[in-house]
């Protein structure tokens, strides 16, 4: 029987073996780790989609302030560019009038120049010594405001007000002197 025992003996401890490895392969195992991973991972990705929706939003907000603010430039240079056509206009038109007040001024500058030797001439027609001698340097100071009058086309705008003023001081000392000689 011993030898029927042993034999039943190693029978028990192989099966109470096998059912040792079946309870612990039954048993209850810890699969968090597992879980856990997916989990963190999980919220790591939704911490991104976060993070990238609110850059999403950060940046279209942005972008739509800058068409509004580029909105508002091209209209100001539309504006401007609109003021300058009409500031090119008023100086085409600035520049006809000067154009023409140079024109009127030149012929009243012509006329008075020949009424100032319709003078002279008369002047120069009498007899004594003290009318001659005046008209002689009369019309040395008219032939130095002629050569002042031929330089009346290349004066320059800026120098315009000081050139007229000039001409007509030196016609009123001029006609003056002439009428203190009558």
């Amino acid at each position: 029987m011993l030898a029927g025992t042993s034999f039943h003996m190693a029978t028990i401890r192989s099966t109470l073996l096998v059912l040792a490895m079946v309870l612990v392969g039954c048993g209850k195992q810890d699969n968090s780790e597992a879980t856990d991973q997916a989990s963190k991972q999980l919220r790591e990705a939704q911490d991104q989609v976060n993070t990238n929706t609110k850059d999403l939003t950060a940046n279209e907000q942005d972008i739509e302030k800058r068409k509004r603010e580029l909105a508002t430039e091209q209209q100001e240079l539309a504006d401007k560019q609109k003021r300058l056509e009409e500031q090119q206009r008023a100086l085409g038109s600035a520049q006809q009038t000067l154009a023409g007040a140079r024109v009127a001024y030149a012929a009243a500058v012509k006329e008075r120049l020949a009424k100032l030797d319709a003078a002279l001439a008369t002047l120069s027609r009498k007899t004594d010594a003290k009318a001659r001698d005046a008209a002689a340097g009369l019309r040395a100071r008219r032939d130095q405001l002629v050569v002042m009058l031929d330089a009346m086309a290349g004066t320059a705008d800026p120098d315009w007000n000081k050139y007229t003023k000039d001409v007509d001081t030196t016609f009123d000392a001029i006609e003056r002197d002439l009428s203190a000689t009558d």
